[in-house]
């Protein structure tokens, strides 16, 4: 609602800018669908993801032009693991500047015959990473996971699960109010390292 008032306080420029803007560039909907709006909406959103990922929130600054990282992020040999303290997260499949920032939404544990996941998910954080080489494990977001979604623990030993339990992941490169196209990540709960 505030950054929907903030629309009121730009100048007649400003608002055209943006409406311009919005023209050419889809923005990610609180229902995870992309796709063009108003000026207005669109600065509205672009507004939460800044203050979601800590950046200033000047309304009068449009995203600028941004190259998306594809692929970098995967499940392979990371994602829930149960065993010892747990782990969420992901596998870094190229190199990753400092400061990297990534949109996370994921689901409670689900079983292999959940039809409908997407609805099922819940934004869980934006992650803020440091410098990371291909092959690196990002830190664990268990700990920022399990209040949203609940544990990945299952009832055996270690937190095995007595059948599979999947989470899927959408996960968003971030520049500057921007998220890119979601990358959807179906990771299975293992108690394997």
């Amino acid at each position: 609602m505030k950054a929907s008032s903030l629309w009121k306080t730009l100048t007649k420029t400003q608002r055209r800018t943006w409406n311009a803007w919005a023209k050419s560039n889809p923005v990610l909907l609180d229902d995870g669908n992309v796709r063009r709006v108003s000026g207005r909406k669109a600065m509205t959103m672009i507004m939460r993801n800044r203050a979601w990922a800590g950046d200033a929130a000047n309304p009068a600054v449009v995203p600028a032009p941004t190259a998306w990282l594809d692929g970098a992020l995967s499940l392979r040999d990371g994602g829930p693991w149960t065993v010892n303290l747990g782990y969420v997260g992901f596998r870094v499949e190229q190199f990753l500047d400092d400061g990297t920032k990534w949109f996370v939404w994921a689901t409670p544990p689900v079983d292999a015959n959940e039809v409908k996941p997407y609805q099922r998910m819940r934004f869980v954080t934006c992650m803020t990473l440091g410098e990371l080489l291909e092959d690196d494990l990002v830190p664990d977001i268990g700990p920022v996971y399990e209040p949203v979604c609940g544990s990945w623990d299952g009832p055996g030993l270690d937190g095995a699960w007595s059948e599979d339990r999947f989470i899927w992941f959408r996960v968003h490169h971030y520049a500057n109010g921007q998220l890119s196209p979601g990358v959807v990540l179906k990771g299975w709960i293992t108690v394997e390292l």
